[in-house]
């Protein structure tokens, strides 16, 4: 993996998970992608095994409901422990990557210090609804683009993003849900 980086790691897996199960690359959505320098990998010491290692990767990586990586969480945690960090946020990042992708992003880019997320389309309730939920956030809806400072720290930096991504997705989805009821 370290040879490949995360990225193309994960879109490998991901390749390998819809071929092996027999659906075609074109009914899932595409992930977004999401680089963040940021520890994220299994560590040696908590998983010894490297078949293992592999499993729990490839199951990060082909999870597409928050529910299925809250549940590998509980399972990894009882087999070998308190999850590491560094699993920890690989769990993270595939949560925000779901989140994102929901919410109808395509693009996550950072650029002079900001995270913008792209294309999102928010009416003005949404608008709202992520000003209350991340005040510093920016929306252009004329670039269907959402955008947020986030710190130069790595750590910090990551857990804007874990942050951003739960914001943008509410701000996305709920709007929708009180209208449908209206």
């Amino acid at each position: 993996m370290a040879a490949v980086g995360f990225e193309l790691y994960v879109s490998m897996l991901d390749e390998a998970v819809a071929a092996l199960s027999g659906t075609a690359a074109d009914e899932t959505p595409e992930p977004v992608r999401l680089d963040v320098p940021v520890d994220a990998f299994v560590p040696g010491d908590y998983v010894p095994y490297e078949a293992a290692k592999i499993d729990i990767h490839r199951r990060v990586a082909g999870a597409r409901e928050i529910a299925d990586l809250i549940l590998l969480g509980e399972e990894l945690e009882d087999r070998f422990g308190p999850v590491p960090a560094p699993l920890d946020n690989l769990i993270k990042l595939q949560d925000a990557r779901i989140k994102l992708g929901r919410a109808g992003a395509q693009a996550v880019t950072f650029r002079a210090g900001r995270l913008a997320v792209s294309p999102i389309e928010l009416d003005s309730a949404g608008a709202r609804t992520l000003r209350a939920e991340l005040p510093e956030a920016l929306y252009e809806s004329g670039r269907s683009t959402v955008s947020v400072r986030v710190p130069d720290d790595p750590g910090a930096r990551f857990n804007g993003v874990v942050a951003a991504a739960e914001a943008v997705l509410k701000a996305a989805t709920e709007p929708a849900a009180a209208d449908n009821h209206a």
